[in-house]
């Protein structure tokens, strides 16, 4: 049985770890000649929401939204540079609700994404989006736990 590999999906929070996550699909995707769709989910927590007397910005969310597209393109155009195909996404919304998603939409075969390792008490108060893309996904799941590559 061959493994098909046409399209990996890379959520990106743009941790110091996104380096690493990048150079593992990159790699997967020259190994498949595959393409990849880097993608970023921003949102803003319930509980900072509902803060009485909470001041946005008017253009708090375009800022936040064009300061990804930047970060995208950026590693977007190192990727085109090594003659793969980027596509480049964000979208407003939980991370890994998004994450489901997009890789629902785009038929991914493949999701590669970083994982911060949080135990005990960090990660039962902040849980962690890798575990739950793990969990719903449509498709396999490819952790990239720190930066050694």
């Amino acid at each position: 049985m061959a493994i098909r590999v046409r399209v990996i999906l890379v959520p990106l929070d743009f941790s110091k770890h996104a380096d690493s996550i990048v150079e593992w699909a990159a790699h997967l995707a020259e190994e498949h000649q595959s393409s990849v769709v880097l993608l970023h989910a921003y949102h803003l927590p319930v509980e900072f929401q509902q803060v009485e007397g909470t001041y946005l910005p008017a253009d708090f969310w375009n800022s936040l939204k064009d300061e990804a597209k930047d970060q995208l393109t950026l590693y977007g155009d190192r990727l085109r540079r090594r003659g793969l195909q980027v596509e480049e996404l964000t979208r407003e919304g939980y991370p890994a609700t998004v994450i489901e998603e997009e890789a629902e939409r785009l038929h991914a075969d493949l999701i590669v994404i970083g994982s911060r390792g949080r135990s005990g008490l960090k990660h039962l108060l902040l849980g962690s989006i890798a575990e739950r893309v793990v969990q719903k996904s449509p498709c396999p799941v490819l952790t990239v736990k720190n930066a050694h590559l």
